[in-house]
């Protein structure tokens, strides 16, 4: 009778564990979409303690679970789940519990990493050094951007954290990306070809470090709308440059620089080679003209200006939102560079620079 009342409980546990991992993401869903709507934690962590007790409770039960089919699926949903609101805490023993008896699905969560202003993610067989290698570049590069730009925030939700999901990969044919469309934080996809360390540029050229900088770019601003991209990718183009030349020469000495080389081929000295070789003009034509049209703008009132502007037509709702991601039109950050004390010096250059619409 004894037994066959445990086994009984057993299977009860099991048959609960689609509830329990509903019920725990349901919670996670409702958290981020209160404070979306109307944001009030000053951070994640903050925010990541408003989850109701019983979704910890859920977390506990889980993690007893026995195994079956429905329980592993339960599990991988919760540890998910965990993620979106940076509950590492409620994701490590989610992700043990299922590698005690499905290696591979445990495996395909991957493993986390956890740092003041972003959640790494890494996949695909990423080891916990190289994860930690990429995430204390990462971390150079936010510093970088406050410095130059004087922008903080990297996220389309106020307090999130931006996510950077690492893959290992054996050879790279997509480069990183922007992914937009997460409705509760900004990630950047983000594939390497080493697990345990992060090198760039990779041994067939591809400029990972300058990438990273890259679309940090995308994340901060977009232009125009998704039919008319205003700035044809030359913003992020011209951050991420921007960035690598700030970090080579200010963080030289950093362990997480030492095997970072992208500015030799990737830097503002760089660039104006190349324009002024293939005499670009500034302009909205193609990609080298916007380009040169940021490099003229740089040059006149500098980075901290331009940052200055961005923020201020946010601070003021100047901007588009697409599935909360801003897009800011060229005439409006105009206007702002033009009305700020830097512009106003510098009328006739940043007239020049928006010549042609």
């Amino acid at each position: 009778m004894l037994l066959a009342g445990f086994t009984s409980a057993v299977l009860a546990q099991a048959r609960d564990a689609p509830r329990l991992a509903k019920e725990y993401a349901e919670a996670v869903e409702a958290v981020n979409r209160a404070h979306a709507d109307k944001p009030a934690a000053r951070d994640e962590d903050e925010l990541g303690k408003k989850l109701p007790a019983n979704a910890a409770k859920c977390v506990a039960e889980l993690t007893k679970v026995e195994d079956s089919p429905a329980a592993r699926e339960a599990l991988a949903t919760a540890a998910k789940a965990a993620l979106e609101l940076d509950r590492t805490e409620d994701f490590e023993p989610l992700r043990a519990r299922l590698a005690a008896f499905a290696p591979g699905p445990a495996k395909e969560l991957g493993i986390v990493l956890s740092r003041p202003r972003f959640l790494a993610i890494g996949t695909n067989g990423v080891e916990p050094e190289g994860l930690a290698a990429i995430a204390d570049v990462l971390d150079l590069v936010l510093d970088g951007y406050a410095e130059r730009f004087g922008f903080t925030a990297f996220s389309k939700v106020a307090g999130k954290k931006l996510r950077l999901r690492v893959h290992l990969e054996q050879k790279i044919t997509r480069p990183p990306h922007f992914a937009p469309q997460f409705p509760w934080h900004s990630e950047i996809d983000f594939p390497v070809v080493d697990a345990r360390a992060f090198r760039s540029p990779t041994a067939d050229g591809k400029f990972l470090f300058y990438g990273l900088c890259h679309e940090l770019g995308h994340v901060i601003a977009m232009w125009g709308d998704r039919q008319n991209e205003e700035d044809r990718h030359a913003w992020a183009h011209y951050t991420g440059v921007v960035l690598v030349e700030h970090l080579a020469q200010t963080r030289k000495d950093h362990p997480a620089m030492q095997e970072l080389r992208d500015v030799r081929w990737r830097s503002l000295e760089f660039e104006r080679k190349q324009l002024a070789a293939k005499k670009v003009v500034p302009g909205p034509k193609d990609a080298d003209t916007v380009f040169a049209r940021f490099l003229a703008l740089h040059d006149a009132v500098g980075a901290k200006a331009i940052g200055e502007a961005l923020n201020a037509l946010d601070a003021a709702g100047k901007h588009l939102l697409e599935n909360r991601v801003r897009y800011y039109a060229m005439r409006d950050f105009e206007a702002e560079l033009l009305s700020s004390k830097a512009g106003r010096a510098k009328k006739k250059d940043i007239e020049a620079a928006f010549a042609g619409g």
